[in-house]
Formats: structure tokens, sequence, C-alpha cells
């Protein structure tokens, strides 16, 4: 890593491609992919916040420890964030890993919003 602020616009610009293409896979009606990759833009943006404030979590789970610690649990940032990012994780790992789980548009076009 060159320095921490060009990991930081590196995960922002991953987190920013990640949206696109949550938009694609919607438009397609690719929805269970459409979901995985929401929660990717939320983990490379929040990823990029703890890079900028000297953290390096090495996992998903230590990525959402870390968070919850530093800037939920202190109040720096709201509580709905950590609730909004827990609910992606759980749906990311629904649809990816579960059988037989299928989203519909309905539920997944409000979470771009």
């Amino acid at each position: 890593m060159k320095d921490k602020s060009d990991y930081t616009r590196y995960k922002l610009q991953k987190s920013a491609q990640s949206i696109t293409e949550a938009r694609l896979l919607l438009e397609n009606g690719i929805h269970d992919t459409a979901v995985s990759r929401l929660y990717y833009a939320a983990f490379y943006a929040i990823n990029a916040l703890l890079a900028e404030n000297g953290f390096n979590p090495k996992t998903h789970s230590g990525t959402k420890t870390i968070f919850n610690k530093e800037f939920i649990f202190t109040g720096k940032i709201e509580s709905r964030f950590s609730d909004f990012y827990s609910f992606l994780m759980a749906k990311r790992f629904e649809t990816d890993y579960d059988d037989f789980v299928f989203i519909d548009a309905g539920k997944v076009h409000p979470l771009l919003c």
C-alpha cells in the first residue's frame, strides 16, 4: 500500500463500482447477486473509514467488530448504519450460501436509495 489516502481512495472506488454493479444486476433481474454487491459496497466504504482511522481488519467480522466498537458504540456514527450493514451482511450470507433463497426486486431496490 502506497499510503493511507491511496488505500482509502481505492476502497471508495471499489464501493462506488459495487453500487453500479448492483444497479445493473437489479435492472437485469439478478436480485440475489445485487444484494451481494450492495453488501460489498458497504464493506469497502467501511474499510475506507477504518483505514483512515488507523485500522486494518483482516476479516469481514473484524470489519464489523471494529466499525461497531470505534464508531457506533462511541456515537460517532448513528446505530442505524450498523443495523443496515448487519442486514446487508446477513442477506449476502443468505443469498450466497443458503439454498432456495430468492430475493425479489421490491426488497433490493429500496436498499439502493
